[in-house]
Formats: C-alpha cells, structure tokens, sequence
C-alpha cells in the first residue's frame, strides 16, 4: 500500500481537529536515521481503504511504501488511536524501517480448519491461549500472520511455539513449549 504523507507545522488542539474534519489522520512516523520524528497527516481515505483490504488483526506487520517530503521509505504502524465513542481513528504512530532492520513486532495468530476439527466433533472446543507472538525479527523475514492449522487436531492435542517453522532471524519472548491451540472439554 503506498501512502502520501504531508508534514504538518501545527500541533494545537485546534488544528488537529480541523484536520480531522477534513477526513485526514493527525499523525508522526519515526525516522530511522536521525532519531528524530516527523509530525504528518495522513490521508484518511487512502488509509481507510487500506485497511478494508488487509486481513483482519494483521495491521502491525503490514510494510507501508509512504512517501513524504519526496522521500519514498517503508513504515510500519506502531500504534493506532481511537476515539472512545464513535471509534474513528484519532491519531497513528509510524516507524520508518529498512529491509534488515530487526524490529520487535506482534505477529498474529490465527486458526484456519476449525469446521473440519475432529477434535470438536468429538465433544471438544478450539481454544486459542496466544493470540499474538511478540517476535522480534528483520522486516524481510518477517510473516503477516502464523495460520495454524487446526483441522488435523483430536481431543486433547495441541500446537505449540515449537511447531511453527520460525526464520533463522526471528526470536520469540516466550518459551518453545508455550501452547498457542488446544483442543479441549
């Protein structure tokens, strides 16, 4: 998804707000060089469009190709405010990031094959006990999701940390034998 960003000068409340009237998300992406931050807008329909397209729960491995200042540069979205009543998106947090920078990211986990489970047509439920893995792994090996397969599992089995096929570069905070499915009573 390529986004246009346009630095903005203003911070007041004021000019905030009138960005977001106008359809557009107050916003700041972290630059890799300078350790600085630039304060942006993003274009709110561009960035909503985006997000019908992307796969549900995915939205903190999803690359961005931005372009600001002339500039063209990959970010990821690092955070992602909501107004507590009416849930539009307030303000985002973006990291510019390279190919082989390691970054520390939560890559979501997601089931596919629970209507063929066996393991629930013998009297058990899919219980999902991790739903995110917090990685830390270069944006080049890095994977949108882990889809687990769970259309194999029996009463009692699970899928472990152990049982994925993990990139040489990706490190994950927990334990190889943490559970992330189980089918159980």
């Amino acid at each position: 998804m390529d986004l246009k960003l346009e630095k903005r000068l203003g911070n007041k409340d004021s000019e905030l707000g009138a960005i977001r009237r106008n359809g557009d998300i107050p916003a700041v992406i972290y630059l890799r060089e300078k350790k600085g931050s630039v304060s942006i807008t993003v274009n709110g329909v561009e960035f909503a469009a985006f997000l019908r397209r992307m796969q549900k729960g995915c939205l903190s491995t999803e690359l961005l190709a931005v372009e600001y200042e002339g500039k063209k540069t990959n970010a990821l979205v690092k955070d992602i405010s909501y107004h507590r009543v009416t849930y539009a998106i307030e303000h985002l947090d973006l990291m510019e990031v390279a190919l082989d920078d390691q970054v520390q990211v939560n890559i979501p986990v997601i089931c596919k094959g629970d209507e063929l489970c066996p393991g629930v047509t013998q009297g058990g439920q899919i219980k999902i006990v991790k739903r995110a893995l917090e990685t830390s792994v270069q944006v080049k090996e890095m994977p949108k999701l882990f889809s687990l397969d769970v259309s194999v599992l029996n009463l009692g089995d699970s899928i472990r940390i152990r049982d994925l096929n993990l990139s040489p570069s990706m490190k994950i905070a927990i334990q190889r034998d943490q559970v992330l499915v189980v089918v159980s009573k």
